[in-house]
Parts: C-alpha cells; sequence; structure tokens
C-alpha cells in the first residue's frame, strides 16, 4: 500500500536493504499505512546517525517516536498489532525456534555482507582473503543449519518467513553469492513461494 501525507509512520531507509525490505512487508501486513523516505546507509551516513547513532537502517518514526534494529522494531509493533499472534507465535517454543531462525537469517546476512564490504570498500593491496573466506564461510554454515530447520510456506505468511525470503534475496542478489539453490533447495523453494506474492512484488527489492 501507498502511504499519504497523512501518515504516522515513517520509514527511512531503502528497499535494496533486506532489513528495510522485510519492515516494509511487516507495516503492509499489519495495515499500518507509513511513507518510505529512501535514505543511503553509506553515503549518508551523517544523517543517518541523527536518527540511529549506529548509522544503521531501518528507523521508524511511529507516533510513539523513533524505534531502530529491524528486529527490535518488528517485535514492538507486533506486540501492539498482532495481539492474537497471528505472525509470530505470542510464547512458548514456536516462538523460540522462531526467533533461534530469525537471529541465525540476521547472522548470514551480517555476515555476507561484511564479506562484500571487503571485497568493495577496502583498497585492493589490503583486502583479507582470509577474512572474506571466513565471513562466507560463516554465512555457508547458517544458510546450512537453516536448510535443517525451517518449514514449508503454508497458507499464512508469518514474520519468520519474511525475514527468511527478504534475506535469501540479498543473498541470492550478491555479485559471488554464497546461497546456493541447488545447495539450500527448501530455503529456495520458500524463497520463491513468497517472492510470488503481492505482499513481496508490492515492496520489491530496488
Amino acid at each position: 500500500m501507498q502511504g499519504t501525507a497523512d501518515d504516522k509512520f515513517v520509514l527511512y531507509g531503502r528497499l535494496g536493504s533486506p532489513y528495510v525490505r522485510r519492515t516494509a512487508i511487516l507495516l503492509d501486513l499489519l495495515g499500518l499505512p507509513f511513507t518510505i523516505e529512501p535514505i543511503a546507509a553509506i553515503t549518508e551516513q551523517d544523517r543517518l546517525r541523527v536518527l540511529n547513532p549506529l548509522g544503521r537502517v531501518p528507523a521508524l518514526q511511529t507516533p510513539d517516536g523513533l524505534l531502530v534494529d529491524s528486529l527490535a522494531i518488528a517485535l514492538t509493533l507486533l506486540e501492539a498489532h498482532d495481539p492474537d499472534g497471528r505472525l509470530l507465535a505470542r510464547s512458548g517454543p514456536e516462538r523460540a525456534e522462531a526467533l533461534q531462525q530469525i537471529s541465525l537469517a540476521n547472522g548470514v546476512v551480517e555476515k555476507l555482507v561484511a564479506a562484500y564490504y571487503e571485497k568493495t570498500r577496502r583498497p585492493a593491496e589490503l583486502v583479507s582473503q582470509d577474512w572474506i573466506a571466513l565471513c562466507e564461510a560463516q554465512g555457508k554454515s547458517g544458510l546450512d543449519a537453516l536448510e535443517q530447520r525451517i518449514s514449508p510456506l503454508g497458507g499464512n505468511l508469518g514474520y519468520l518467513d519474511i525475514v527468511l525470503a527478504t534475506g535469501l534475496t540479498f543473498a541470492a542478489n550478491l555479485a559471488d553469492p554464497v546461497f546456493d539453490p541447488a545447495r539450500h533447495p527448501r530455503l529456495a523453494a520458500l524463497r520463491d513461494a513468497c517472492e510470488a506474492r503481492p505482499e513481496f512484488a508490492a515492496r520489491a527489492a530496488g
């Protein structure tokens, strides 16, 4: 859905970030109108640190104040707007397992981003191939673990599915992708099923 000038929510960041994209999709699913204020994490650090001292996206302006960190944002929104636990179980083993998988998925993205920055943001003579190899090995190990733990996407889209799919699409779009559909067929099937849904098409990665 498109936001209006009367929106109470403003999402800061760009949909090319999996963290921003998953927040946008969650806001849509919760029926919370919002506007997106594009801000680049690399080139607009001074502006971004006014919102988040760590200089990371997303940040979300809400009627109750400014929130940062995609998982903290999601948990805050779900607590207030998903009382029945439709998108994330409210308690018990199901919630615990979902949070473990979310942490693994976030860790994979962080490792792949670290490897990407090492390749692209440092002078060639300072690039550490050992560090790249370590980060990519850690990312692949995380993907292997998720491949064994995930459940197929059912009829209902949950926050865990959103996290997994947005992270996997980001991983697949990297120049040297560690995510291999042949090695991770269950993850690939979940990602493809999510990306085929209108909720994802409406917030396509830019």
